[in-house]
């Protein structure tokens, strides 16, 4: 899920770049959401006494003030446990008006703590399956957004958004991550011209007098955060994909606010359509298949996974692509704790990026992961997992729990190959005790490590539970037919820190290239291969697979290639290469920071000299880097005045 305080109505009608604004503004919202609603939500432990088969949900809404009208929910109930009483969810600012079993009023006690308790008139023997009714109104905190009721240009929008502990603010609930509702109707009524959306299909539309009744039925299991509604004016397509693993057309329903341009917004929702192609043939069945898929327009920043309806600020390329693989990431499958929530959001992301791979220029694809890869090691900490789900600013961080959990995700995937990687996403969904239910972390590991037969327990403490990522320097020099590399690591995060995922690098000559895949056995090596021609230039990661940075030093006994003068320096230094064009140079000094840097629309080309006036720079000793968008060389300088 993303989501943002601050609303960004940008349109795109094609995918030319990853539109990183809307992704992080949506990871800041859904972290504004969490802060609003979590101190609530520790206070309450939902007993696990009883197994929701079914719940009937009817609501309707005040358009004018958003208050909730009137509205009940039916549960019908497994017993777990022999019981005598019931609880639910449900915040003290909604009024419950009666609580009906077998047809008669029961007692209640509806708390401060905002738990509801019912009194049951006999005990309920395990195995034994019963429902009960609750019929309450009320107008809901809508400070904490999981409720909102908005005007935008087209009229009124009241709409929720539950995760992750919202839903009680609307309705009455067991709002826990261990129990998914098992089959759903929603009823909602409201006012004509008023359209109501929530989850499954539409069955029907009721009417009386001047108000319709909007039916929906979904039939599968379902987290109590993703049931949503929505009212407003909608315009209403449908656009149909056909998907290869059912051999049938999937409805794809939107919702849209009409002071859009509706032909444009058709054209941005088409590409709903070829993402469905793509998460169907790489994850496996679209895991709502025999129902639809939609968007709703919301007022709300950002976007969010309501299951088989995506709440939507607008139709970014991105935010569809993200939010559409939540269906399988986070809908499917569904995070069994708050610290796990990178198992929905992680996912989510990379299968934004994946769009880029498989459906985008070979240049969209790089650029993308180049971004990615500067904005993930742009701090030289942070884990992925969220080990205090109190700490909201971790929880959704969108460089850790967003964009490093798809990189590393990506860079699982260098290291166990596109067939393993794959395999194994495609069994964690089909898994029988995880679909449609509830997954902590082990069980996605298991997978990994048995379709590609690897121990990957120091990988997943590496890159999961550990924080920052290795800096490689790497030196290297050719001997007739012997070439060498030395390589040294060190730790953005800690000395005691090794990486061992292998290295990808790209030997160039004149004539003709090789790649080598090097594994790393310590943080000191030496690594020699045989070749039959002479290496030029060395490139690391080209493909852009690892979260790594890397200082690739002047070749050994090749220092007549490129001539740095002079050094120590005091006014001005030059830059000589032989073999490699300079479009670009930056100097930092020994902490990082960026102290020079200037790019070359029309580069220097190789055997030219390039002269920078360094004589305001401060005594000491810099770092410089320059070279091209293929390869770069670093060199130390030293400044001394006279």
């Amino acid at each position: 899920m993303f989501r943002f305080a601050t609303i960004l109505f940008f349109l795109c009608l094609s995918f030319k770049s990853f539109s990183q604004p809307i992704q992080e503004s949506m990871a800041k919202s859904e972290l504004y959401r969490y802060n609003v609603l979590n101190q609530f939500a520790q206070k309450r432990t939902v007993d696990e006494n009883i197994d929701l088969v079914y719940a009937k949900l009817a609501l309707e809404p005040n358009m004018n003030t958003g208050a909730i009208v009137s509205a009940s929910v039916r549960f019908t109930f497994k017993v777990l446990t022999n019981l005598n009483a019931l609880s639910f969810d449900l915040r003290k600012e909604l009024s419950v008006d009666s609580v009906v079993y077998h047809g008669i009023k029961i007692g209640f006690l509806h708390g401060t703590n905002h738990i509801l308790n019912i009194s049951l008139p006999n005990a309920l023997t395990q195995n034994a399956l019963d429902s009960i009714r609750i019929y309450y109104h009320g107008t809901p905190n809508m400070g904490s957004r999981a409720y909102s009721r908005s005007v935008n240009a087209s009229g009124v929008n009241i709409s929720t958004l539950s995760q992750p502990y919202g839903a009680p603010y609307w309705w009455p609930c067991r709002d826990n991550l261990k129990d998914k509702i098992d089959s759903l109707d929603v009823l909602l009524t409201v006012d004509t011209p008023y359209v109501a959306v929530s989850n499954g299909v539409l069955h029907n539309i009721l009417i009386e007098g001047s108000k319709r009744t909007y039916v929906f039925k979904h039939r599968y299991p379902i987290a109590n955060y993703l049931v949503a509604v929505s009212f407003s004016k909608y315009n209403t397509y449908t656009q149909k994909a056909f998907l290869s693993s059912t051999q049938k057309d999937l409805d794809i329903v939107n919702y849209v606010f009409p002071h859009n341009k509706l032909n444009e917004v058709k054209v941005q929702t088409f590409e709903t359509i070829k993402m469905m192609h793509l998460f169907d043939s790489l994850f496996g069945t679209y895991p709502f298949h025999k129902e639809q898929y939609g968007h709703a327009q919301f007022s709300w920043g950002g976007g969010m996974e309501h299951q088989t309806m995506s709440f939507m600020v607008n139709f970014n390329y991105d935010l569809i692509a993200h939010e559409l693989a939540h269906q399988w990431f986070g809908d499917k499958i569904t995070c069994g704790t708050w610290k796990d929530i990178w198992l929905n959001e992680s996912f989510a992301t990379y299968g934004n990026l994946l769009c880029y791979d498989f459906l985008g220029t070979k240049k969209q694809w790089m650029d993308v992961l180049k971004k990615t890869q500067e904005e993930v090691m742009s701090l030289p900490y942070g884990s992925v997992y969220a080990k205090d789900t109190t700490d909201v600013n971790k929880l959704f961080d969108y460089r850790t729990t967003y964009q490093k959990g798809a990189m590393v995700l990506h860079q699982l995937r260098w290291l166990i190959g596109d067939s393993a990687f794959f395999q194994a996403i495609r069994l964690y969904l089909t898994d029988q005790n995880l679909a449609y239910n509830f997954a902590k972390q082990k069980s996605l590991q298991t997978y990994f490590e048995t379709t590609s037969k690897q121990n990957l327990n120091d990988y997943f403490k590496d890159w999961i539970y550990g924080q920052g990522y290795p800096n490689y320097q790497i030196e290297w020099q050719q001997k007739g037919n012997q070439f060498e590399i030395d390589i040294k690591q060190t730790s953005s995060f800690s000395l005691n820190d090794t990486f061992n995922v292998p290295l990808p690098i790209l030997l160039k000559g004149s004539n003709r290239d090789t790649f080598l895949r090097i594994d790393i056995k310590s943080l000191n090596q030496v690594n020699k291969i045989s070749l039959d021609f002479k290496v030029k230039e060395l490139v690391f990661d080209p493909q852009h697979w690892l979260l790594a940075k890397t200082q690739i030093l002047f070749p050994k006994d090749n220092n007549d290639l490129i001539s740095i003068y002079p050094n120590p320096f005091n006014g001005s230094i030059y830059i000589s290469a032989r073999e490699i064009q300079i479009s670009y140079f930056e100097i930092t000094d020994l902490t990082g920071r960026q102290i020079l840097q200037m790019n070359y629309p029309n580069p220097i080309e190789e055997g030219g000299i390039l002269r920078i006036d360094l004589s305001a720079f401060a005594d000491g000793i810099y770092n410089l880097k320059f070279g091209n968008s293929e390869s770069s060389l670093h060199q130390k300088i030293i400044k001394l005045s006279n």
